[in-house]
């Protein structure tokens, strides 16, 4: 299993060193995605084929030719016969073309829908990679600080303690080092997950995030705004696409109906010709003539009321998905809202703690340096501020997700559009 995963590693590392890294902002790797997805490309075809069926369901019948010629004693009072034969629908292609553009809209309507979720997979495989990025440092940061323990260490030979803190800070130093190896593992499996999201044809390049951790200063992708909830509701319950969707359904459920009405309306054909006999056939002279008829398709047997009905079912069915999709969205923004807003007050007490805990790291360096406190004091200490800062980046992570979450429930990039609030 090490092997395979060492093999799985080595050949990670060959991709990237074959491919230009680029890096780009949030906002870039969103405008990329949204411009170049293979996935959404393929998904806009389906526009393409919607208009194609549009056509196909204003289709008119083809007319068929028909001819009989009587042979033998029955020619002698019945003529033969050659002509066309047209089928005519009454009050049905309209109906079927309305539907078909019914259907339309909603797959223009998904695909916007897919664009949204698009941004917000894009948008969270970004943040972790910066994610990883800044675990990375934080063992980046204490493989130099234990490496600057391991060198006082080594200089405190009159110190009692010389061999077991020259051991303990050796150790700790080691393990850092196995520990970068491990985020280093993990960054670039973020980073392959960031353009495995993008999905792009063009596998030549590989991006990157612009920012080299959280720990910048003035992160563009933290700064957010959140209005207050009732304005979120407002909008989401007029945006959402999962709304919009939701009415697109009840439209083709209507749409469905008219065409199963329209059923019970008699279709008509009507049919017109040459009819002739020959002078041989009357034993005389030849008899030219013509025919015309009718035919008329009268629904008798089968009336089409379970069909009628069923449609009227599925109407009543897709107006209680939309107002069950409006209760469950009403839940959801209040929770992610919440989350949101507690994280968000959460990262500024964070923010505070973790100063304080690197300035007791600091202090207990320096006191180390002089002699004034033992190396295991200082483990702790650090111990201490590495807890520190892994809570600071998953209370970072909770309120980035949390408002991605509250995106995502919206149904709406709204949140990326102040125009739009």
């Amino acid at each position: 299993m090490k092997k395979i995963l060492f093999l799985i590693l080595i050949s990670c590392f060959i991709q990237t060193a074959n491919a230009e890294i680029i890096k780009i902002s949030a906002q870039e790797a969103v405008d990329i995605a949204l411009n170049n997805n293979l996935e959404l490309k393929s998904k806009k075809k389906d526009i393409e084929i919607k208009y194609q069926e549009i056509k196909i369901a204003n289709e008119l019948k083809n007319p068929q030719f028909q001819s009989n010629f009587l042979m033998g004693k029955v020619t002698r009072g019945n003529s033969s016969q050659f002509g066309g034969f047209l089928p005519i629908e009454l009050f049905k292609r309209k109906p079927r073309k309305d539907l078909t553009i019914a259907e339309l809209n909603k797959s223009q309507e998904e695909i916007s829908a897919f664009e949204h979720q698009l941004k917000i997979k894009v948008m969270k495989a970004y943040f972790d990679v910066l994610y990883a990025k800044s675990i990375l440092k934080v063992y980046q940061d204490r493989e130099k600080l234990f490496n600057q323990m391991q060198n006082i260490s080594k200089t405190k030979t009159k110190n009692k303690n010389y061999e077991a803190e020259l051991l303990q800070s050796d150790i700790k130093h080691k393990k850092q080092l196995v520990f970068i190896n491990g985020a280093k593992s993990n960054l670039l499996m973020a980073q392959f997950n960031l353009n495995d999201v993008l999905n792009l044809k063009d596998d030549s390049k590989m991006y990157d995030t612009i920012e080299n951790s959280l720990f910048d200063e003035n992160l563009d992708i933290l700064n957010i705004t959140v209005p207050k909830y009732e304005t979120i509701e407002e909008k989401a319950l007029k945006y959402s696409h999962t709304l919009k969707i939701a009415d697109s359904e009840i439209d083709i459920a209507n749409k469905d109906l008219i065409i199963q009405q329209h059923k019970v309306i008699p279709d008509i054909a009507l049919a017109g010709g040459t009819a002739y006999q020959t002078a041989h056939q009357t034993k005389g002279e030849a008899l030219p003539g013509a025919f015309v008829g009718a035919y008329v398709d009268i629904p008798i047997l089968n009336q089409y009321k379970p069909d009628i009905n069923k449609a009227k079912e599925v109407i009543e069915k897709t107006k209680i998905n939309k107002e069950s999709y409006e209760c469950h969205l009403k839940i959801a923004l209040k929770k992610d809202y919440n989350e949101f807003k507690y994280a968000q007050d959460n990262l500024k007490h964070y923010k505070i703690i973790l100063k304080d805990a690197y300035g007791m790291v600091k202090l207990y360096e320096n006191k180390y340096k002089k002699g004034e406190t033992s190396l295991l004091s200082v483990i702790q200490i650090e111990n201490e501020y590495k807890n520190t800062v892994g809570d600071y980046l998953s209370v970072m992570k909770l309120f980035f997700t949390s408002y991605l979450d509250l995106m995502e429930n919206i149904g709406h990039d709204i949140l990326l559009d102040d125009n739009a609030l």
